[in-house]
Formats: C-alpha cells, sequence, structure tokens
C-alpha cells in the first residue's frame, strides 16, 4: 500500500512539474505581441465558442459560418498571410501562438475547423495562386465569409499523400476530376474546396 502510495505521490508531483515547466515555456518563449494575441484568441473563444461548446458537441455541428467570421474580424485567420489580401503579414511564430491558444477551446471539432482553415486549406493557396484566385478565394477566407477544406484523404489510403490517387485530365478547357475523398473537417458547411491531387503536370497540386 505504502509503494502504491509513492508511486502515485511521485506520478503527481511529476505532473505538476511539467504543468509548471510548460508554463514557463510559454512565458519565455513568446515575445509580449505574441502573448497579446494569444490573449486576444483566448478572450474570443471564451466568448464566442465555450459558452457553447455542450450544445454543439450535442447537435454533433457548429455554426462555422458565424464563428469563422468572428476569428476573422479579428484578424486572426490570416495572421501569417499576405497583407495585400487582408492578412496580417507576420511570422509563423505569431501562427503558431494562435494555434496553442486554441487549445483553450472546448469543442475539438471546432478547434479543428479552424486550424484546417488557417493551415491546411488556405497556405498553398495564399502561395501559390494566382491574383485573381487568392482575389476571388483567399481573401474572403482571411475575412471569414467563406469557411474551407482540404481534400486528403481517401479510402484507400487514408492521409497518406503518397498514395493519393485521386486525377485530374485536361479535356479542352475543363479539368476532369476522378477519385474520391471521406472525412474532410468543415465539409458540410463549406464555401471553398481545396482539393488534392496527381495530375499530368505536376506530381500533386492543389485545385481549388
Amino acid at each position: 500500500m505504502m509503494a502504491l502510495f509513492a508511486r502515485s505521490a511521485k506520478t503527481f508531483l511529476n505532473g505538476r512539474l511539467h504543468a509548471r515547466l510548460v508554463s514557463t515555456m510559454a512565458e519565455t518563449f513568446y515575445n509580449e505581441d505574441q502573448k497579446k494575441l494569444m490573449d486576444t484568441t483566448k478572450k474570443l473563444i471564451d466568448s464566442e465558442i465555450n459558452p457553447y461548446a455542450d450544445q454543439w458537441e450535442k447537435e454533433q455541428m457548429f455554426p462555422a459560418h458565424e464563428v469563422f467570421k468572428k476569428f476573422g474580424e479579428a484578424g486572426l485567420l490570416g495572421i501569417n498571410k499576405p497583407v495585400e489580401y487582408g492578412g496580417l503579414g507576420l511570422d509563423y511564430k505569431y501562427e503558431l501562438a494562435f494555434l496553442e491558444a486554441c487549445g483553450h477551446i472546448r469543442a475539438t471539432g471546432v478547434a479543428m475547423g479552424l486550424g484546417v482553415q488557417t493551415d491546411c486549406a488556405t497556405p498553398a493557396l495564399a502561395r501559390f495562386g494566382s491574383d485573381q484566385l487568392r482575389k476571388d478565394f483567399l481573401e474572403p477566407a482571411l475575412r471569414g465569409d467563406h469557411v474551407t477544406c482540404i481534400g486528403v484523404s481517401e479510402p484507400g489510403s487514408g492521409s497518406d499523400v503518397a498514395g493519393l490517387t485521386t486525377t485530374a485530365v485536361e479535356k479542352g478547357d475543363d479539368l476532369i476530376i476522378n477519385g474520391q475523398k471521406m472525412w474532410i473537417t468543415n465539409s458540410l458547411q463549406v464555401s471553398v474546396f481545396s482539393n488534392l491531387i496527381r495530375s499530368v503536370f505536376h506530381s500533386c497540386h492543389i485545385i481549388g
């Protein structure tokens, strides 16, 4: 019994020590502006997400367009995206601070949805999209007017990008896409669907 108590006490103390170390790392890793960004994010989460988390979990759905619009108005959907398309143009450490603050969200599906919007569906568009594509699709996504998703996972290969089998072939002015996608976060409420496919032009690329 005493041995069991000693092990339990040691586990508890190690947990407390780990928590203090994590807290200390967070304090020293981010600068003051990044900490303020985290505070802003947490305040928005506490007012717009956490009070409704239990209800959304019960309904198995959250109002993505309403939530994303609030985050877009706060400038949090385009932290490291180009200024000319409505982003803040900051380095990725600010985005990392935002993502860490999203750990404060009590509904993990909402946190995942926001992460897909900021770090899965829009980065390739921001980096490789034409000016017109970025104007039509990236800019409204950063404002929170568009909910986005990305089609990666497939029935035969899961999320293994190297195993993609969805293809695209040019036919006249059209691009014919054949394949299957599954388990797409945000897809039930999406405005813009970015699809990861194989084509004869490149090994893999994003088509919006």
